[in-house]
């Protein structure tokens, strides 16, 4: 199993917008599972099972990593080809033909990010929502662009496991953004839209 397999055909990169696919992914990047075990796990039934296993398989997203043979019973274990895959920033803003939908994928994830900062206390009125929007995505291409720049630079296997790969990946991809001046300039305007709203909340707090 690799540590990292970088994601650059769109046709691929589509299979992460299911999330059945998604979370087989999710249990093989640990475990070698077969069909049976996966749709026990997941509550699906085997036959939709292996018909995302075929497509995550054809697209080199798993593999099979070994078959019993137990009388006239076959089990075909699967596993993830890496513990870590990585969607290029290319295709999240639709920078390679047929990359469009993700595009839009990705624009989604973002105005739903941009409405869940209210559960946090930051309230963003509709006429600001579209800024912010930018901001989010802005801020989800930086970050792509220094995982791959992270990525790009492995000279030789890790030998340890996601959780420790995936802290590893997040403390030099942050560490690389906080030497790009663009990634300060954007982080430094929304603490200052954060702020901004918080002391919001604190006068109306005061003033109650």
């Amino acid at each position: 199993m690799k540590d990292f397999i970088l994601i650059k055909d769109p046709e691929v990169a589509k299979l992460f917008a299911d999330p059945t696919r998604r979370r087989i992914l999710h249990n093989l990047k640990r475990n070698e599972m077969t069909a049976y075990q996966l749709a026990k796990a997941l509550g699906k039934s085997v036959s939709s099972i292996v018909y995302h296993l075929d497509m995550l398989e054809k697209a080199g997203l798993v593999e099979q990593s070994r078959v019993n043979i137990k009388g006239n019973l076959i089990e075909r274990f699967y596993r993830a080809t890496a513990k870590m895959f990585i969607i290029s920033y290319v295709l999240s803003e639709g920078l390679i033909p047929g990359s469009e939908d993700i595009a839009k994928w990705s624009k989604e994830v973002c105005k739903r990010a941009v409405s869940s900062l209210e559960s946090f206390g930051y309230h963003i009125p509709p006429e600001e929502e579209e800024k912010w929007v930018k901001l989010m995505e802005r801020y989800m291409t930086l970050e792509k662009m220094a995982y791959e720049e992270v990525i790009s630079r492995q000279i030789a296997p890790t030998n340890v496991k996601f959780p420790s790969l995936q802290l590893v990946l997040n403390v030099l991809a942050h560490a690389t953004l906080h030497r790009n001046p663009e990634y300060i300039e954007l982080m430094n305007e929304i603490s200052e839209e954060l702020i901004k709203r918080e002391e919001k909340v604190t006068v109306i707090k005061e003033e109650g």
